[in-house]
């Protein structure tokens, strides 16, 4: 059974008398446990479709399917509900709190969530044991983006989005973040669908969902999956 089903789904702007697609026409179905990047270039449509999937925004047209429950037809407190019970949400920008320590940063995951992970699991999970009781200036760009990832695995979401995790980090920092996201998937089997422009990322995933122009112009199913240290950077 699919996790996502998407079926004939636009998102339309209007704007004065002209009409703006972001999305047109969209099919596509997310199996449970999947490691998903979405790729295409900016305007394309990849961050559309991560919000009409999270239920941060609704179609025009179309019908989005999460577990067979129709998001269109919940109100915006179930939409609240479904949100915090089964989705955890990695930024670019980390969106730590700068007075909170690293632990207490990943403990405001765990109180949003009834059947949280063990932080000191989650901390170690990440590989930040030493820098629990710091704060977010005093780490680098990757450690606080790992600090991102424990925030929202805590929760222990059936789904994790991420929207561009590796965008403001150098090579070797965002094979760090790779590696712990794939270590993550195969301990924790959480479905995983990332958004990015790095072609190479396309790699080390289950599908690739290519778009382009408000379209999914391509969907590859990978039969080998590379490991993110392997990966060449674009």
């Amino acid at each position: 059974m699919s996790l996502y089903k998407l079926e004939n789904v636009s998102k339309i702007y209007q704007n004065q008398n002209q009409k703006s697609y972001a999305l047109e026409q969209i099919d596509l179905e997310i199996e449970k446990g999947e490691i998903v990047v979405i790729l295409g270039p900016s305007g394309s449509g990849k961050s559309t479709l991560l919000n009409l999937l999270s239920g941060i925004d609704i179609p025009s047209k179309g019908k989005v399917y999460f577990n067979d429950t129709e998001l269109n037809q919940m109100t915006d407190e179930e939409l609240t509900e479904y949100r915090k019970n089964y989705l955890g949400f990695i930024f670019q920008s980390y969106n730590l709190i700068a007075n909170l320590t690293v632990k207490e940063n990943i403990e405001l995951g765990e109180h949003l969530s009834e059947s949280p992970l063990s932080i000191a699991e989650m901390i170690r999970a990440v590989g930040l044991d030493s820098h629990a009781h710091k704060y977010p200036f005093q780490l680098s760009g990757g450690q606080m983006q790992r600090v991102a990832i424990a925030r929202a695995l805590v929760k222990n979401p059936e789904v994790l989005f991420c929207d561009e995790p590796t965008g403001a980090l150098d090579e070797k920092t965002g094979k760090k973040i790779l590696k712990t996201l794939e270590d993550i998937h195969k301990k924790y089997h959480t479905t995983m669908i990332i958004v990015t422009h790095n072609p190479s990322i396309a790699l080390m995933a289950n599908t690739v969902i290519r778009m382009n122009s408000g379209h999914i112009v391509e969907i590859i199913h990978n039969e080998t999956v590379a490991s993110a240290e392997s990966l060449r950077w674009a």
